[in-house]
């Protein structure tokens, strides 16, 4: 049985690998045939006084030609982290405000690829893949576009004499979509895509399907800032029913200082633990069949 006082030099060892595995100077994975589908920037917001004729006016003011396709959504509420020994859902999953009106709206790009959601606490932008041949921006093109349109929302509710955008929580969402090819054919052959799904040993066959969720702690300089949540589920193909494995990375905490600069320097640091996460969560033999691994 190992000592707390092994187990403490152990987390610290831990805690000192993520800050240098987190450093801009640390080369990050990179693939040729990356499995994203959607990645959701998305900020928890200081509570703004707008209706939804204002965020409406929004769209049509600042965002323009560019989102012609106007949707009324229910309102969102993203969880907030805490450190303080609270019990937290396990499911990163973003909550629905019970008992009040739809006041999340959607503005939709003519080709499908681009969504601006906006309510009165909270600003996200997702890029959604539309088609097989529309291949992943990468992450600086998507990062430049949510605060392009961020400084777009800060703009226009200063104009209107709200005073300055606050965020509270930002949260940066990778989903994956591994479809089946000579590596893997069923659910229950996950083991061969992901580190964390090994088999239970001779008794059990191969199981059905599975979904499993595992939550990590982000350090930054000494202390605990978010969390990154990893969400693996079975999924059937919208086109011809054909199994996927669906691996969410979710990356969720506080602005790392006040202001604009604050959230870019959580969203990098998210982006970086979402990325070095994917690659210790997934085979070797994946990465370099299925998605061409390279290290830039």
């Amino acid at each position: 049985m190992s000592s707390g006082g092994e187990c403490g030099h152990a987390e610290a060892a831990w805690h000192v690998l993520a800050e240098e595995m987190s450093s801009p100077h640390f080369p990050l994975p990179d693939y040729s045939r990356p499995p994203v589908t959607e990645v959701i920037f998305a900020a928890s917001l200081r509570p703004l006084p707008l209706s939804i004729v204002d965020l409406a006016r929004f769209g049509w003011e600042r965002l323009g030609d560019d989102f012609p396709d106007r949707q009324d959504q229910a309102p969102l509420q993203l969880q907030i982290e805490s450190f303080d020994g609270t019990v937290q859902n396990l499911a990163p999953t973003l909550a629905l405000l019970a008992g009040a009106p739809p006041v999340r709206l959607w503005f939709k790009s003519s080709d499908r690829t681009r969504l601006v959601q906006v309510q009165r606490d909270l600003l996200a932008y997702n890029w959604q893949r539309a088609g097989d041949e529309d291949a992943y921006p990468r992450y600086e093109t998507i990062e430049n576009r949510f605060f392009e349109t961020w400084d777009d929302f800060s703009g226009f509710v200063n104009d209107n004499g709200h005073g300055a955008v606050e965020a509270i929580q930002c949260e940066l969402s990778y989903i994956n979509h591994i479809t089946p090819n000579g590596m893997w054919q069923r659910h229950g052959e996950l083991s061969k895509v992901l580190r964390i799904a090994d088999n239970a040993g001779s008794f059990l066959p191969e199981p059905e399907d599975g979904q499993m969720v595992f939550r990590y702690r982000i350090p930054h300089e000494g202390r605990d800032v978010g969390r990154l949540y990893v969400h693996v589920l079975p999924a059937l193909s919208s086109a011809d029913r054909s199994p996927v494995i669906q691996l969410n990375m979710v990356a969720r905490g506080a602005p790392l200082g006040p202001g604009r600069s604050g959230v870019v320097d959580f969203f990098r640091l998210a982006h970086v633990w979402i990325v070095n996460g994917f690659a210790a969560v997934t085979t070797d033999e994946a990465q370099a069949l299925l998605w061409q691994r390279v290290t830039r």
